[in-house]
């Protein structure tokens, strides 16, 4: 299997996700990236309490239940550009699965 992984900002909801492309199944999947929530919440606490972010890390959950299919990996980055995400933000690194 030939996973993809991409980090990204959600143009809209400003939310760091981790995108997946799996070239075997021909899917973009997204993961809210917890590792830099959790440095943002520290740097900035008040975001606990930040309605607006709040409800965009809600938008974010429910980015994450659905699989989006695409041909290939230059599939996968059109899709994103059509989300908003400037294409050079964009870099798909291959991911080694034992």
């Amino acid at each position: 299997m030939n996973l993809f992984k991409a980090h990204i900002v959600h143009p809209h909801t400003q939310i760091p996700l981790i995108v997946y492309f799996n070239e075997r199944d021909g899917y973009v999947t997204f993961e809210k990236d917890e590792d830099v929530l959790k440095v943002l919440f520290e740097l900035k606490d008040e975001l606990r309490e930040d309605t607006l972010f709040q409800v965009n890390l809600e938008q974010a959950s429910n980015i994450c239940m659905t699989q989006y299919p695409v041909d290939d990996l230059s599939g996968a980055i059109l899709f994103l550009t059509k989300l908003g995400v400037d294409e050079a933000d964009v870099e798909f690194k291959q991911m080694l699965i034992h």
